[in-house]
């Protein structure tokens, strides 16, 4: 079975998306993501195995110092891995977060600016705990700094080289559009690739989750939701959504 990774995004150390919960419930969901610690929590009630964080102000260049210490916090919530997506601009800083809570860090530029040292890595915190992401625009790697374009197939075969077992993949083709991922690039690249794929963003609804999962013998084992999730696009949301509206007398309560 495939498994669903929630995403959690943080701006200023506060969650950028909140649940669409039933009428009246506003309130406790605005709290949650004021809150990152009690909507993480919340996501571990709902069955998340594991939880992916993304700091988005380090991503855009901005100061991250509340992310960075959310982050910790959040580590520390949850008994689930927590995946990280932020800038890791050195090795240092992957090992930063791999010394303090994170169970895996997802990086991309320094395999390439940076590779022996992120063989290093490797070595020392397992390829499970290393990960990579590809961005990739019509087959293409999205990395700034690179000289000449680079197919996302050869990105991945020089990642496989460094010892590496995972790719987390999106493409700017269907990031937040909720029209569903291109399955056929994901199965093209599992199997080109021979890494274990995690899709990251586009499922919008329950049949195209289940559409995903006829590619996990190919190498597509997970998938990262963010929009889907918070906007109920699947039908098991209802019922949590009404259980927690009980919750709402609670929390109003003095």
């Amino acid at each position: 079975m495939v498994l669903v990774i929630p995403s959690l995004e943080l701006r200023n150390g506060r969650c950028s998306r909140c649940v669409q919960g039933e009428p009246g419930t506003e309130e406790l969901y605005n709290y949650y993501s004021e809150t990152p610690e009690q909507l993480i929590r919340l996501l571990r009630r709902e069955n998340a195995k594991s939880i992916h964080l993304t700091d988005r102000d380090s991503l855009e260049g901005k100061d991250n110092s509340a992310n960075r210490e959310a982050i910790i916090r959040l580590a520390r919530s949850v008994d689930i891995p927590i995946a990280l997506l932020s800038s890791c601009a050195t090795p240092e800083e992957c090992r930063y977060w791999l010394d303090n809570g994170v169970y895996r860090i997802i990086i991309s530029r320094l395999a390439r600016t940076h590779a022996g040292e992120v063989r290093d890595l490797i070595d020392e915190y397992t390829a499970s705990r290393v990960v990579f992401g590809i961005l990739a625009d019509n087959g293409k790697v999205i990395l700034h700094d690179l000289l000449s374009p680079i197919s996302d197939t050869e990105f991945a075969l020089s990642i496989r080289a460094l010892g590496g077992t995972r790719i987390f993949y999106i493409d700017l083709a269907w990031e937040g559009s909720l029209a569903g991922p291109d399955f056929d690039s994901l199965r093209r690249i599992a199997v080109e690739s021979g890494l274990r794929v995690t899709a990251a963003g586009g499922i919008a609804n329950a049949r195209q989750l289940w559409k995903l999962q006829e590619l996990e013998s190919c190498g597509v084992d997970s998938v990262v939701i963010g929009r889907a999730l918070y906007e109920n696009c699947f039908p098991c949301q209802k019922i949590w959504r009404i259980a927690e509206a009980d919750l709402e007398q609670e929390f109003r309560c003095p």
